[in-house]
């Protein structure tokens, strides 16, 4: 595979490969496809669904064609706080139930949830901390692959320009950085991709009780919202980093890693 046939020092070329391979599949040629046998916006829920399933199934095969990184979804030895996290997150669903939006958000909530989290954390993440911590597991080391996956997770969010304003896209993109912050330091506290997919499940799930399926929207980001945007991002940023940096040696990850 690709992987093996790269040199050490050149394998960071596999991630942008990795990237550009799967949106030009799955949001240029699949798309002209799916328009063959259905209109998207007719059938959003019917698209969704077909979209981020084949999404999975490209994104298993590039991986195993360019990039060849384990993905771990057996956590490690402390099992209590995360088992109480799916708990709480079952819990949460339960509640929802009765909401006349529950069975759309229940679906886009997990595929979304195992597609973003298989490509972004567990491929692209891992892969950026096997290249980097190799010789060194530093911190700031540690940090920069944190941040590297989770500016061009935030990034992909671009594609959405065709349903939203530029602001308000931006305005996503900027979000899905600093959440995906807290996304990756999960992974790497926990070592089981597991609980941010969890996380992501139960955010865009939640979205989707509240507003229901995603709707084209064309409105600019008001000067409050943007306000509002810098205060959450400066939170999820402290947060991830008391994930990661608070008693480092029990970052289940990089053992993993080292390991393969």
């Amino acid at each position: 595979m690709l992987n093996q046939k790269i040199e050490e020092k050149w394998k960071w070329i596999l991630i942008p490969m990795f990237i550009i391979f799967e949106v030009v599949i799955d949001d240029y040629v699949l798309q002209r496809i799916y328009r063959l046998f259905f209109n998207p916006t007719d059938h959003f829920l019917l698209y969704i669904n077909v979209y981020k399933i084949v999404s999975i199934i490209v994104i298993c095969l590039l991986n195993y064609w360019i990039i060849q990184q384990k993905v771990f979804f057996k956590p490690g030895e402390r099992k209590r706080w995360w088992l109480s996290f799916l708990i709480v997150c079952l819990i949460i669903v339960a509640f929802c139930i009765p909401s006349q939006n529950f069975w759309s958000a229940l679906d886009i909530g997990l595929l979304a949830g195992l597609s973003e989290e298989l490509m972004f954390r567990g491929i692209i993440l891992g892969f950026l901390l096997k290249l980097m911590t190799n010789k060194s597991d530093s911190r700031w080391r540690v940090m920069l692959c944190l941040t590297i996956s989770s500016l061009l997770f935030g990034g992909l969010h671009y594609v959405n320009l065709s349903m939203q304003s530029f602001s308000g896209t931006t305005y996503q993109v900027i979000n899905a950085v600093a959440f995906g912050m807290i996304l990756g330091a999960l992974y790497i506290k926990s070592g089981t991709i597991i609980v941010p997919m969890a996380l992501h499940f139960i955010s865009d799930f939640l979205f989707g009780i509240i507003g229901g399926l995603p709707k084209n929207n064309y409105t600019p980001v008001q000067n409050s919202q943007w306000i509002g945007l810098v205060v959450y991002v400066l939170i999820y940023l402290v947060i991830a980093l008391i994930i990661v940096n608070y008693k480092a040696s029990n970052n289940k990850i990089l053992p993993k890693l080292k390991n393969l």
